[in-house]
Formats: C-alpha cells, structure tokens, sequence
C-alpha cells in the first residue's frame, strides 16, 4: 500500500548505518478499506485524513525523543499534504495479554500529550500472524485521532 502511494511518507533512524527505527504515514484515501471504512461510515472526507502507520524503534533508543519526534514529521508531512486530522489505530488487547511484555507501559498517555484523543466509536479489524499463531487472525484496532 504504501510503495503503491505517491504520497506515502517513511522516516528512518539510523545509529551509523544500522537502523534502529522508522515510522510511516500515508494519506487515509490512499490506505486498505479496513483503515477507510469506520471514516466513511461516519461521515468523514478521507481526502483531509492522514494516516500514520507503523512506529518501530529498537527498545534502547525509546526515551530519547524519538517517539516524539515520528509524530512531528509525520504531522508535518500530513499538513503539508492538506490534511486537517491526523489519525492512527492502535490495537486493543486485554492487560492480561499473552504476549505482553512483563515492563510493558501503555502509550496512551504519550499520544494524549501530543494531543490525540482515543475513539471508541472509530474502530476496526485487522488481520496479522502473532507470534505463536499458524495463521492470521484479526485483532481489534481502535482509532485515536487530532485536528491539525
């Protein structure tokens, strides 16, 4: 999706030539109908969305800045794109969790501080193989979104 966009964003982190992170964005017309719909059926114009996917960073590079600094080239990009809401998913998975960390600590507060708010009524699914699974299976995701 995103190679097929030509207005698709990556950024990467590099610590000497080794990668140690990369975040992602892409304009929510341009995404999968999974990430599109629950916009859609609330009424929203895709056109003035941008999407921000993927926001990896290796775990002794996190506390650092450089989460805060993936949301501010993305929101740039987003706004130099027009857009007027930037919007992300998170997935939802109970505390109790297999597959949580044991020092695992919720984001939520780090995005609410960099003003976006959680949206109970925008949410979706969306398929992937967890580690431990045979197949893919679809897992809630939940949409968390700011005015730009």
């Amino acid at each position: 999706t995103y190679l097929a966009s030509p207005d698709s964003f990556f950024a990467i982190v590099f610590d000497g030539k080794k990668v140690v992170g990369v975040t992602t964005a892409i304009p929510l017309a341009q995404e999968t109908e999974e990430f599109k719909k629950p916009f859609l059926a609330h009424g929203y114009d895709l056109a003035e969305i941008f999407y921000f996917g993927e926001s990896l960073l290796h775990s002794q590079y996190r506390g650092q800045g450089l989460g805060v600094k993936f949301f501010e080239v993305r929101e740039q990009q987003a706004k130099k794109y027009g857009a007027k809401l930037a919007t992300f998913c998170a997935a939802e998975r109970p505390n109790d969790h297999p597959l949580k960390p044991a020092l695992y600590t919720p984001l939520h507060e780090f995005w609410r501080k960099r003003g976006y708010e959680r949206q109970a009524n925008l949410y979706t699914t969306y398929a992937w193989r967890d580690i431990g699974e045979v197949e893919e299976t679809f897992k809630p995701m939940v949409f968390w979104t700011k005015q730009l």
